[in-house]
């Protein structure tokens, strides 16, 4: 072997034994410690100013921006399949629950009809339509 391959293969050897600790050095540089926030962001917000026991507001409405808090349910999507409508529902440890058509949740909440942008509820013997960005509307008639 000629000496210019021999310093070659010195190098290189030299070169891989050295890169990963170089690399190693690099990451722990860089890491920037953050600060967590206050609030848990995805607990949502729930709040109970005007909240009955049972976790409805005595309309059904929250006053303050015309939001849904029902058994602290917030609507977070829909699925509509050939043979299935599902409800799918938010809950503030960030669980989700579904529920289909004709569904009774509580003695005096019910899912009635499930539609791709809203779905109608009875609540109270009273009917809503309640849409994707949780906007209760009173259904007349």
């Amino acid at each position: 072997m000629s000496m210019n391959k021999k310093l070659l293969i010195l190098l290189l050897s030299v070169l891989f034994w050295f890169s990963p600790s170089l690399a190693e050095n690099h990451d722990k540089e860089n890491l920037i410690e953050e600060e967590l926030p206050a609030v848990n962001p995805f607990l949502g917000g729930t709040g109970t100013s005007g909240v009955s026991g049972d976790g409805l507001s005595t309309t059904g409405v929250n006053s303050s921006n015309n939001s849904v808090s029902l058994k602290n349910l917030k609507l977070s999507g829909i699925v509509i399949g050939s043979n299935k409508k599902i409800a799918i529902f938010s809950l503030p440890d960030g669980r989700t629950v579904k529920y289909k058509e004709d569904t009774i949740i509580s003695s005096d909440l019910m899912i009635l009809d499930i539609f791709n942008e809203n779905i109608y509820l009875k609540m109270d013997q009273i009917e809503y339509s309640l849409d994707l960005n949780n906007n209760l509307v009173k259904v007349e008639g």
